[in-house]
């Protein structure tokens, strides 16, 4: 059963991939319609008019803007990913562009996040910042360091929008 809030819009968005996949079932069997459904992603689907957080990867996201982006996990071994000494020098130029992607998703505000401390199998882990955070120009940031504790929740949301 569908929630209530889902606009018209977005319910005829869904009903038009659904019989795009049912027509590509049955004109190409069962290979083409496995073949649209791995080429499709979530920003298929996404409602640039609705008013809500979109949760998207970073490859997801290429194409679209958003008022407001937040990418996280900016940490060493997390962006870029650890690679083994072969695979990193390849794999890191990729990674840096994939970055690009995201930050310039941002039409107004961009946050770029890393955790001093990460949970990892059970441990708590220090982590050290992305390189990628480092490359970035000096004068094109404002960081903010948070404290380490945890704070009481206010009774409302800020507004990001």
């Amino acid at each position: 059963r569908m929630p209530l809030d889902y606009s018209e819009a977005a319910l005829a968005e869904a009903r038009r991939w659904l019989g795009t996949l049912a027509r590509a079932a049955e004109a190409g069997g069962a290979a083409r319609f496995a073949e649209l459904v791995a080429l499709s992603s979530e920003a298929d689907f996404w409602d640039g008019r609705a008013e809500r957080v979109s949760l998207l990867t970073m490859h997801a996201a290429k194409g679209l803007e958003f008022p407001v982006v937040f990418v996280v996990g900016l940490e060493d071994g997390i962006m870029p990913f650890a690679w083994d000494e072969a695979a990193a020098a390849r794999g890191e130029e990729a990674e840096r562009r994939l970055l690009y992607v995201a930050m310039t998703r941002a039409q107004d505000r961009l946050v770029l996040s890393h955790a001093a401390l990460r949970s990892w199998r059970g441990q708590r882990r220090p982590q050290r910042p992305s390189p990628f955070l480092r490359a970035l120009p000096r004068a094109l940031v404002e960081r903010q360091r948070r404290p380490a504790r945890a704070r009481r929740l206010s009774a409302c949301q800020p507004s990001l929008f």
